[in-house]
């Protein structure tokens, strides 16, 4: 049976990498959903509206 138990630190550690994983899943879905939310505007206002002709040589 004592080698099953696990260290405090191994407990930690595996709590880390927990929290690590987990904030990558969010950042990852909060870009997802930045990115659906601009999609969406911009087809909503329509592509011609957003983007002129020749609009890149305006910089």
């Amino acid at each position: 049976m004592a080698g099953l138990q696990r260290s405090p630190q191994s407990g930690r550690e595996n709590h880390a990498e927990a929290l690590q994983q987990e904030r990558k899943r969010q950042i990852r879905g909060l870009m997802l959903l930045a990115f659906a939310v601009l999609l969406f505007v911009i087809l909503r206002a329509g592509v011609s509206n957003d983007f002129t002709p020749r609009w890149w040589r305006l910089w």
